[in-house]
């Protein structure tokens, strides 16, 4: 538990809020004390989400489900108002770790802990779906352990199987690495039933016992490739075990067992009783015994269950704003509510003060040595007005977070400089309302560096929005800073779509994911080059990558009935001839290579061999020189779809070409006419509001809300999401000719 925040409350409705539990996107969870003294987690949803209907509408729904069942190994719901400013439920507390938590820090359990855990689960989804109901987000972090036995928590999109709410056909809900290949293909209406947690509860239970998710990690695209169409990884499951996590695991949804199956199924000795049992009720479960958890996971229950004994009653926790005692009114209260550990010779203010000079202090500490803007041109940090006269009007900062020094510099040095040259101009402007100052911010391509970046970013009240990180990794790490003060951040460069699905409020995707790109794919192969049967050739070595860019062209044309080959070449390989032979005897007249650049060379030379003259189509990681260098005359003809333009050839980015090269001495290199053209948007947009409604807010809003039509596309968001509205620009075609990268302009969105 964390000590209370001065910015948080000190009640909620009747319940004294003792510490912090934990914190997410949409709210915090709270340890609290009810007004009979018992301890309750209490979870609130944050303000702004309560003004939105959906949210608001959600929660109330996680209510009435958690009212509706009832089971030993659920935890129960003890109050709740979803109507209020700010909707709270409460639950009992459970001084004990998640299953994520204990497995991660001590290990896999035994067989018999995984036996007794599944079995109690397997008896929890059999009283939630008694009630009609489908949990759908069953993951390790939903499992609380006690000394006897789990616990199931969190019923916030939980439905009953014809509730098309949040599972219309398409929509991916819950948690990828834990969804059952149904909820991964976005089946609606019906196709989500209670199969669905059984296989969800096999995936749990993978982890329990291996420590590791059983389909593995990374990109969101490539975990839901996986549950739908790869084989369960169980290597290191007790062979015990091994048939009935098998059966939850089946990709068809009538095999797997029901949940009082999994019950006889999993109990001791469960095979044997499987055969004697009534069918009318699950054999008895014998109670936990100590042993059947890792002696330090029970030691960590007791520590817990002991310090939560030792948590003050209601009267040591007073605050300042509550009245003084009627029996003495003369008494002041010098006590916060910051948890047991409170020096109780610390007033209020002092306190305060203490914590604010310390929070600036750690922040400051955080940020040595990775922190430093870096200098323009003419040696200055910010770029202000383009005269030298003195600013016009207020000043404000846009910011560029990227990699300035690492693996991705030539990206996050075009990127800069598209954002410098977009605030020169705007500062040249007659009109300009306002100045503008540009500060860049390199974290190396570091992802602990990019999270002290974007703290030391979002402390800053002149910083109005920044553009990057320029990769996965650093916007993974980052975002959830930006997030937490409302920052804009666009990002042109990050490739997946887990960024977006996350629900970071104040992301905006600019650019297409990979896992769409594909669609712009089949679009050309289907119609330029009239492809009959397409060939599907994923490289391994590629993972998440060629994964996603696999199943998402995989899935394109199959919703479509064009036939395709899919063929997969093992990391263990550098000879793409079988692969190449397998595609080309099935039919295949064009292919489509997923995966990186020095491996593309080596299909090159092989389709070269076999003097195929099909269409060749890759995607955006073959748009690099070491394509180029190692394929050499056999990568002429390639065609690749990429998210990024050529300023020089792109008629619409001609001015913006001939601006870069006059300021920087060379042609704009890729991305750079992309960050340019984000940085206008969000200077147009602060540009039309009021001077005194030019907020982080009020500027998501109006950029999140609006459309700008760029140099490079038209940029308009999806306003739950922040991705990139796919309206036809926004995937474009590049070829090889004559040894070098030519822009062929947008892909057909259509055939």
């Amino acid at each position: 538990m964390e000590p209370l925040r001065s910015s948080d409350p000190a009640r909620i409705a009747d319940h004294r809020l003792l510490g912090r539990l934990g914190a997410g996107g949409m709210g915090v969870v709270y340890l609290a004390r009810t007004p009979g003294g018992a301890l309750v987690a209490l979870k609130v949803l944050l303000a702004e989400y309560a003004e939105e209907p959906g949210f608001k509408e959600r929660f109330r729904r996680e209510v009435e489900v958690a009212r509706r069942v009832h089971s030993p190994f659920v935890v129960p719901l003890v109050d709740a108002d979803p109507d209020a400013e700010a909707p709270w439920l409460a639950t009992a507390y459970v001084p004990g770790p998640s299953l994520a938590e204990a497995v991660n820090a001590y290990g896999p359990l035994a067989e018999r802990g995984v036996r007794l855990l599944g079995a109690r689960l397997a008896e929890a989804l059999g009283e939630v779906h008694r009630a009609g109901l489908v949990h759908r987000d069953l993951k390790p972090g939903n499992v609380l352990i006690a000394h006897d036995g789990p616990r199931l928590i969190d019923f916030g999109i939980a439905r009953a199987p014809e509730d098309r709410t949040l599972t219309v056909t398409g929509m991916v809900v819950g948690t990828p690495g834990y969804l059952s290949p149904e909820q991964a293909e976005g089946r609606g209406g019906d196709g989500i039933g209670p199969a669905s947690d059984v296989f969800s509860l096999g995936c749990v239970l993978a982890f329990a016992a291996t420590g590791r998710a059983p389909f593995g990690s990374g990109a969101v695209d490539a975990l839901l490739y996986r549950a739908v169409h790869d084989p369960a990884d169980l290597d290191g499951v007790p062979e015990g075990l091994n048939d009935v996590l098998g059966r939850c695991l089946e990709k068809d949804p009538a095999r797997r067992p029901d949940a009082r199956e999994l019950v006889r199924g999993l109990t001791a000795d469960g095979a044997a009783q499987h055969q004697e049992a009534s069918e009318d009720a699950p054999p008895p479960l014998d109670d936990a015994a100590p042993g059947w958890l890792p002696e330090p996971v029970s030691r960590l229950i007791a520590q817990r269950s002991a310090a939560a004994l030792a948590l003050p009653d209601i009267e040591h926790t007073l605050v300042p704003s509550d009245p003084p005692a009627a029996d003495d009114p003369a008494e002041p209260d010098t006590r916060e509510t910051a948890g047991p550990t409170q020096p109780q010779d610390v007033r209020p203010d002092s306190r305060r003060r203490f914590l604010l000079l310390a929070g600036g202090a750690a922040a400051l500490a955080a940020g040595g040595g990775v922190w430093w803007a870096v200098a323009r041109d003419d040696g200055s940090a910010d770029d202000g007005p383009a005269t030298d006269d003195s600013p016009r009007g207020p000043v404000h900062t846009v910011a560029f977070h990227g990699d300035l020094s690492g693996p991705q510099r030539e990206t996050g040095r075009a990127q800069e400089r598209g954002l410098r040259l977009a605030v020169a101009e705007f500062n040249a402007r007659g009109d300009a309302p306002f100045t503008v100052r540009a500060k860049a911010v390199d974290d190396g391509g570091d992802p602990a560096a990019s999270a002290r970046v974007a703290a030391k970013l979002t402390e800053d009240p002149a910083v109005l929005a920044v553009v990057g990180p320029t990769t996965d990794e650093t916007g993974q790490a980052a975002l959830a800073t930006y997030d937490a003060g409302l920052l804009p951040v666009v990002a042109v460069s990050p490739a997946t779509t887990s960024l977006s699905v996350q629900g970071f409020r104040s992301y905006l995707h600019a650019r297409l994911p990979d896992a769409v790109l594909p669609i712009y794919a089949s679009n050309y192969l289907r119609g330029t080059a009239r492809s009959r049967k397409v060939g599907i050739v994923v490289d391994r070595p590629a993972g998440n990558y060629a994964t996603s860019l696999a199943s998402s062209l995989s899935n394109t044309l199959n919703s479509i009935q064009h036939p395709s080959v899919p063929e997969v070449v093992s990391a263990m390989r550098r000879d793409f001839g079988g692969a190449v032979d397998a595609v080309l005897s099935a039919g295949a007249d064009s292919v489509f290579f997923a995966g990186l650049p020095d491996r593309g060379a080596l299909i090159a030379g092989t389709l070269r061999e076999r003097q195929f003259k099909g269409a060749r189509v890759s995607g955006p990681a073959l748009l690099d020189e070491q394509f180029l260098t190692q394929a050499q005359e056999m990568a002429e003809g390639w065609v690749l779809v990429a998210p990024v333009i050529d300023a020089t050839r792109k008629p619409e980015a001609k001015k913006f070409a001939a601006a870069y090269r006059e300021r920087f001495e060379e042609a704009p290199p890729r991305y750079a006419a992309e960050a340019y053209d984000v940085t206008a948007m969000l200077l147009k947009a602060l540009a039309k509001l009021p001077s005194k409604r030019r907020t982080r807010q009020n500027l998501l809003a109006a950029v999140r809300g609006g459309k700008y039509e760029g140099i490079t596309k038209t940029f308009a968001f999806d306003e739950k999401f922040g991705m990139l509205a796919i309206d036809g620009t926004g995937g474009f075609l590049w070829r090889v000719d004559q040894g070098a990268f030519v822009y062929d302009g947008p892909a057909p969105l259509t055939v």
